[in-house]
């Protein structure tokens, strides 16, 4: 008989039931708060850590509550202060000869079983304030695909399951347990918190958008539970030891769920109309195909995953039992349902561009829009004077005079680059290239380098952009054909490559100054150019003149000849007569201008000569007679 009670005991109480139940409930609550926040604050998980940050805060409320009031009942009886019990533990501390039974015993003596309800509150108020300001988690497309999400979602569910089935326990003997009562309120809270870590999993593995808002809910109900039991902790630590306090949360208890409508209904109609739900045949039948139609949806929808929909910009290359067999293109696909049939969906087509000299997580864009009258982007700033975001800066080899030397250059450049249209380019771009940015960036910025690296300042100046970003695309095209990868560059483009922004005056004074020294060596050619060309014009004007004046003297002389000449002949025919007019012509064309003093010794003194200075005009000098 005693054995059938105790068993009886056993079985009404359960694994959860009891002093013993409620222990190990706190300690669970407690292991799984510490897994979930060292999870939160490792940057190296591959999904959302605000999760961990909102579960190990619900664990940690659940924890004070199955552990809050049996260690603020736990307290040492009044005895001496415990500053005087603090100094004697300090100076047992530092002797070599104290006894390790005297310091457990002082140990004991200290109050400190009170205070571990209200650190617990702080520390689930740290990590409800860390899962509220932490920044969302965005996955890329590899990782999404990878199995930590699959974990996650499993154990999240597992620990939902788990919380539904302890809070029914609790909820069931919250009437005659107020232990049960307090611990069924956490427990809906670590059920919410399972279920929205299950649903933002979800979200992140199949949309690649992490629920923030769910999780802030969340996180923010947390924070104010977590308040509310340290405030209550803190009180009951600060009370007198006789004082019968019950730690619980009056915030988490109106999460639970009253209203039971079917119930309800059944009980006004038992009592109004004598109608018993419970005896009803097609009520009954509903009950009783309630689970088969239930397990035929999940068949269905199971079934239903081997459908595929592709997009017109998707292709997706099919998996039967993990080996690839077929490239889908877009349109209506069906295949068998997961696990042993997935379709791996990957880009048609698309273009990307990225920014060579970016990091991997960069997420930035070349130019982003803006509106027709809004302010021009830093981005389209090509002036050399200012500092271009994601730039590269190269050292390249130069010269200083007639010695080897070394120059900073700046470079920024973009790719475009898509996945090959091919079926074995898909296959190649799904697993031969774990993230496609990464590779790509890294294989273009080492080609970058290269290329810089092999050329001076004043010849990547020279050389044409367009030149510039094929040779670019070419040597990147090559390396990715050299692994396989399915990648196709489009294009390169080449947005700036100059100086320094810091040495853009410098050069340009440089230059300002070559500039003036080839203008000045143009303009001194000019200057030679032009008086050679009047001292060839003033020679030739002068041996022009020469040749006239040497013209003009011989045909006077050759003139002054023929006419002596003529004389010679006259004088030969015409005698002394020719020869006396010929003086007398002379003489007249001689005298013609001259002034004339006629002196005759036949003139006497007392007579004058007469001149007639009278202008006569040609009939009057006709008629006159000549005087010799």
């Amino acid at each position: 008989m005693m054995h059938r009670v105790s068993r009886d005991h056993r079985e009404g109480n359960g694994w959860l039931g009891g002093r013993a139940g409620q222990t190990r409930l706190g300690w669970s609550a407690l292991g799984l708060a510490c897994v979930f926040g060292a999870l939160a604050f490792v940057f190296a998980v591959p999904f959302d850590a605000r999760l961990c940050a909102v579960m190990s805060s619900a664990c940690l409320n659940l924890f004070i509550v199955a552990f809050g009031t049996r260690l603020s009942a736990a307290r040492a009886p009044a005895g001496e202060p415990v500053s005087k019990t603090s100094l004697r533990l300090l100076r047992l501390a530092f002797q070599r000869n104290s006894e390790a039974a005297d310091m457990r015993g002082l140990l004991r003596s200290l109050p400190w079983q009170g205070w571990i309800a209200p650190l617990g509150a702080l520390f689930s108020l740290a990590f409800a304030i860390s899962a509220w300001t932490s920044p969302a988690y965005a996955p890329t497309v590899s990782q999404r695909e990878s199995a930590p999400f699959l974990v996650a979602g499993a154990a999240a569910l597992v620990i939902a399951f788990a919380a539904l089935v302890a809070e029914r326990f609790h909820a069931q003997r919250a009437a005659q347990s107020r232990e049960s009562a307090a611990l069924a309120g956490p427990l809906r809270l670590v059920l919410v918190a399972a279920l929205s870590m299950a649903a933002s999993v979800a979200a992140l593995a199949y949309a690649g958008e992490a629920l923030t808002w769910l999780v802030r809910i969340v996180a923010l109900l947390s924070g104010v539970i977590a308040v509310e039991l340290g405030l209550r902790a803190l009180l009951a630590a600060l009370a007198k030891p006789g004082d019968d306090r019950f730690l619980h949360s009056t915030i988490a208890g109106v999460l639970s769920v009253q209203a039971r409508p079917v119930a309800a209904l059944n009980a006004q109609l038992r009592m109004r109309y004598g109608i018993d739900l419970r005896q009803n045949w097609a009520l009954q039948s509903f009950v009783r195909l309630l689970p088969g139609a239930l397990a035929a949806m999940v068949v269905a929808g199971w079934l239903l995953g081997g459908v595929t929909i592709l997009g017109p910009d998707q292709r997706a290359v099919y998996e039967r039992f993990g080996a690839p067999v077929a490239v889908w293109q877009p349109g209506l696909h069906v295949g068998l349902p997961w696990p042993f049939g997935r379709a791996r969906v990957i880009d048609n087509g698309a273009v990307h561009q990225l920014i060579v000299s970016g990091s991997a997580n960069d997420s930035s864009r070349a130019a982003p829009a803006v509106s027709a009258d809004g302010d021009t982007p830093a981005q389209l700033n090509r002036l050399w004077d200012v500092t271009h975001p994601w730039e590269t800066t190269q050292v390249i080899a130069g010269t200083s005079g007639a010695q080897q030397a070394f120059q900073i250059v700046s470079a920024d450049v973009r790719l475009d680059y898509r996945v090959g249209l091919t079926d074995a380019a898909a296959r190649a771009s799904l697993y031969r290239a774990v993230a496609m940015d990464d590779t790509v960036r890294s294989i273009a910025n080492r080609e970058v380098v290269r290329y810089l690296a092999s050329r001076t300042l004043p010849s990547l100046l020279d050389t044409p952009q367009t030149a510039m970003a094929g040779a670019l695309r070419g040597a990147v095209q090559r390396e990715l054909d050299r692994l396989a990868s399915g990648i196709e560059v489009v294009a390169v483009v080449i947005e700036s490559v100059h100086p320094p922004a810091g040495a853009a005056a410098a050069y340009h004074g440089v230059q300002a100054a070559q500039i003036r020294a080839q203008a000045s060596v143009v303009q001194a050619h000019g200057f030679a150019a032009t008086a050679l060309g009047q001292a060839q014009q003033q020679a030739i004007e002068t041996v022009a003149l020469g040749s006239a004046n040497a013209a003009d003297t011989l045909a006077a002389a050759r003139a002054q000849q023929i006419a002596f000449d003529a004389d010679v002949i006259a004088q030969q025919f015409g005698g002394p007569a020719f020869g006396f007019e010929y003086y007398l012509h002379s003489l007249q064309k001689g005298l013609k201008n001259a002034s004339v003093t006629v002196i005759d010794d036949r003139l006497a003194s007392g007579s004058r000569a007469t001149i007639d200075l009278r202008t006569l005009s040609p009939a009057a000098a006709a008629g006159m007679k000549k005087a010799w």
